[in-house]
């Protein structure tokens, strides 16, 4: 049996990186991914793919609450369709299921391997079997070429990647970013996130120190696919910097600071909501809403 040692997330060349004590439960190269699934004795279970953090049991609820809550508590709705693309853990899944305005929900994840491992292990997914559910296991870009072609159209996106060194590589491309706005409603909004650390050089983001190139926030300022770009935040203890970052793109310039329902999750509440847009002056150039 695995006994518990100093483990250390991928840093890629940008010199930190988080330090867990823990113990292997489970290790496998799927077709697409390393999968690691390690337990801590505080944060309890912890999901690693290619070798970065993606949740753990003791906090994924912090980011899965506010990229579900915000967007969707921000205007009025009648009714409410999402489209989840990745989120194997079922986190954001399990989130949007909680409001009855909601739907369906279609998840679009290409690792069959981290759900089955993320229900074992975690534990923190929504009900699949919900008939407002379609869980579809295909890459993202094949299914956003298809819903293109139906007709399909979501009130929510949430873009629930991996950092852009795995399976979701070929998803941080303007040619992608593009396909996916075609598919937002006309008051719809696309839900991006992602690390934010300081440097001398201002706010970075994981994914592009990560990666090769843009991450889709710089994408979405470069292009103006959708011209409104409202941004909030929280803290999120396990991933780099614990300063997290939401980004909300959306065409008809409709802020969504201000909850039109009431609703009390563990971390999510009013509050807590409004708060989340108040950013300090070196984050506000992100933003295309100037207070």
């Amino acid at each position: 049996m695995s006994e518990f040692k100093w483990w250390h997330e991928r840093s890629d060349g940008h010199g930190i990186t988080t330090s867990v004590e823990v113990k292997l439960l489970h290790s496998e190269q799927s077709p697409y991914q390393r999968i690691e699934i390690y337990d801590h004795q505080s944060f309890g279970r912890l999901l690693v793919l290619d070798g970065y953090i993606q949740a753990s049991q003791a906090d994924e609820f912090i980011y899965h609450e506010m990229a579900v809550h915000v967007p969707l508590l921000g205007r009025e709705r009648k009714e409410a369709s999402v489209l989840i693309i990745g989120g194997g853990d079922g986190g954001i899944l399990r989130e949007s299921l909680k409001h009855d305005f909601v739907t369906r929900v279609t998840m679009v994840e290409i690792d069959q391997r981290v759900i089955a491992l993320a229900k074992e292990y975690l534990a923190v997914n929504g009900d699949y079997d919900d008939p407002r559910v379609t869980l579809v296991i295909d890459n993202a870009a094949n299914y956003v070429s298809q819903a293109l072609q139906s007709g399909q159209r979501y009130d929510l996106i949430v873009l629930d990647l991996t950092e852009p060194v795995g399976p979701s590589s070929c998803l941080f491309t303007e040619k992608f970013l593009t396909e996916v706005v075609s598919l937002v409603s006309e008051t719809g909004v696309i839900l991006d996130s992602d690390s934010i650390y300081l440097s001398q050089s201002g706010g970075d983001f994981l994914q592009e120190v990560s990666g090769d190139g843009d991450n889709l926030v710089t994408v979405m300022q470069r292009t103006r696919l959708l011209p409104h770009i409202e941004v909030y935040h929280t803290n999120i203890p396990l991933y780099p910097g614990a300063d997290f970052g939401f980004f909300l793109y959306s065409r008809d310039c409709v802020s969504l600071r201000k909850p039109v329902k009431a609703f009390e999750g563990r971390h999510y509440n009013a509050d807590v909501h409004q708060a989340a847009f108040a950013l300090p002056n070196w984050q506000k150039k992100w933003s295309s809403v100037q207070d």
